[in-house]
């Protein structure tokens, strides 16, 4: 078949465009909230925790997970026309192939909307210790507070520790989108379900294996787990881990992906 059939980029332009048009109040609340949230929470962190950790990144751990949470459940609500059934026919119907309404949302609200998102973050992060006084009575000192900044966030971590967690997270996100397509309603709410069965599955699983290999050792629904050195950085179970969640995301994008030409056919 000819490869425009696949993806054109006039066609691309055009359904980015309309959803720009169509949802620009949505990502503008977003983008806000972001920045509101980044400012307000370290704000809140920084007032009610005044200890000095020179040197430390502490202080922007707990904003950065909120952020990471703004970022998944953005992801999470894509194709939100599919929320309603008169909008999700017409949708479907509008020219353009299924890689291109696939790569629209993914470019939208992965490519664009992450970086964006970190650096009103960023921004956020330094407003808030601009705001901040010194405390004579505590010693309390913003001056002495380092800058936020991603990478010594994870200064302790090498580097395949960091990239186990990034994809996990990349992960994570992927099923968050590929929710937004399965699920007709509540597709968020229903997602979140999904993933807790999913990690309760997993714990189910290692109670059985524990009982089956270590039955002297496990008792009710309690885990038992053999840890021993790979190699020189990772245990088996660290292995495991970064396995499951760094890799996850190859099986979520495809299925996002089929979901949507099946919806279409």
């Amino acid at each position: 078949m000819s490869q425009n059939k696949y993806f054109s980029p006039g066609r691309f332009a055009r359904l980015f465009r309309n959803d720009l048009l169509i949802n620009y109040k949505t990502y503008f609340l977003a983008l806000a909230g972001v920045a509101i949230a980044s400012y307000a929470f370290t704000f809140i962190f920084m007032q009610s925790f005044k200890i000095i950790r020179v040197n430390h990144n502490s202080y922007y751990i707990g904003p950065l997970m909120v952020l990471i949470l703004v970022i998944w459940v953005v992801i999470g609500t894509s194709f939100p026309m599919f929320r309603n059934q008169i909008k999700a026919s017409n949708y479907l119907l509008s020219p353009g192939s299924t890689f291109e309404k696939f790569m629209v949302q993914f470019f939208i609200r992965v490519v664009l909307f992450i970086p964006v998102a970190m650096f009103l973050f960023w921004v956020g992060e330094h407003l808030a210790k601009a705001s901040m006084f010194a405390d004579p009575i505590t010693g309390f000192d913003p001056f002495f507070i380092r800058d936020v900044s991603f990478s010594n966030s994870f200064n302790h971590l090498v580097t395949r520790d960091l990239l186990a967690i990034v994809f996990s997270i990349f992960s994570v996100a992927t099923l968050f989108f590929a929710g937004s397509i399965c699920f007709k309603q509540f597709a968020l709410i229903k997602t979140l379900i999904f993933l807790g069965i999913f990690i309760g599955a997993n714990y189910l699983l290692f109670v059985v294996l524990s009982h089956i290999f270590y039955p002297h050792e496990t008792s009710g629904i309690s885990i038992v787990l053999k840890s021993y050195n790979v190699d020189t950085v990772w245990t088996n179970v660290q292995y495991y881990f970064a396995f499951v969640g760094g890799l996850s995301w190859l099986f979520f994008l495809p299925l996002a992906y089929f979901k949507l030409k099946e919806r279409e056919a």
